[in-house]
This record gives C-alpha cells, structure tokens and sequence, in this order.
C-alpha cells in the first residue's frame, strides 16, 4: 500500500473527534478526546511505527511507547472506535481474549508477578486517545498498585527498546 493511499485509510478511520457522541445501539454519550488525528489508526494503517507485537484481521497488539512499567502493551480494534459503547461485542470479547493472552506472554518474558489489564472510556474516566485500547500492564515485587497511567508523566522511549519488548512478549508467546 502507497504511502498516500495509507494515509487516507488512516484518515478515513479517524472520526468523530472531540465531542459527546452517542455510543453504536446505546443512548449514553460519551466525552471523547479532541485530537488532530488518530496516532492509532496510523499504526494500523502503517503510517505511524510502533513495535507490533501481533497483528490479526480485527485487532493490532503493540508496545506502549510509554513503558511506566516494563511490558507495559496495547491492544486495540484495527477499526477506528472511540469506546466499548461503540464496539460490536464480539471485537470487544476479542480484544480482552487478546489482553489475557498477552498478559501471560508479558508475564512470563519479563517475570512479572502481578498484572492489570484496564480500559478507560471518555476523558472523564482518563481517556487520553479516543481510539478504544486496552491496557496489559505486568507489575513487579516493588510496583505500586495504586499507581494510575497518565501520560505525561512518562517520556516515550526509542523504537528500539519498544522492539526488544514486542520481540520478548511473542518469544513468551511461542513458548507458551
């Protein structure tokens, strides 16, 4: 696929920024993020680099890129959806499949011994992309439990550590 033509699906898949909307087969709305564009649309349209940890038709699994715990991933909808409220339930029970698989992959690669697997929806509930993404955290003895993601409060580290984890998590996939 064409850089141009990448960029397009990327854009297309992008929508709905910065608003209440109402969720798909829902009456709730939901305060999304106003953002310029969608960075996780680009990773899925291969606009954008990340650290890919695995890629099936529906869902995309990557390397946080703000590694506040190490491992710390993403699980995401290759669909464009800003909350669960707007997800068909079964990509919303494959993305939690996905989590639970990663989490015992992350686990065994890093030798974590606790886990979080989360999801936020609206910036009321800490929602900072509004593309629908879920957490897979591996906590370690010394981890903070209470400690809560927040973006800012964490640099982005390179490309090339976020590589080392995604080739650590699906060497752990392999193996288990």
């Amino acid at each position: 696929m064409s850089l141009r033509a990448s960029a397009n699906l990327a854009s297309h898949l992008w929508r709905d920024v910065g608003r209440k909307r109402q969720g798909v087969g829902s009456d709730v709305a939901i305060t999304i993020a106003t953002q310029d564009a969608c960075g996780f649309c680009e990773y899925v349209a291969g606009t954008r680099p990340c650290a890919i940890v695995r890629r099936a038709e529906h869902i995309l699994s990557f390397v946080n890129m703000r590694q506040y715990e190490k491992g710390a991933l993403l699980v995401i909808p290759t669909r464009h959806a800003s909350t669960v409220v707007d997800l068909p339930l079964d990509i919303v029970a494959m993305i939690h499949t996905e989590a639970a698989i990663l989490g015992r992959a992350v686990m065994r690669a890093f030798g974590a011994t606790g886990l979080n697997i989360f999801q936020n929806n609206g910036v009321d509930a800490g929602q900072h992309v509004a593309h629908f993404h879920v957490h897979v955290v591996p906590r370690y003895p010394g981890s903070d439990p209470t400690k809560i993601y927040l973006q800012g409060d964490f640099e982005p580290v390179s490309m090339e550590e976020q590589e080392s984890v995604a080739k650590a998590v699906r060497m752990a996939l392999k193996d288990g």
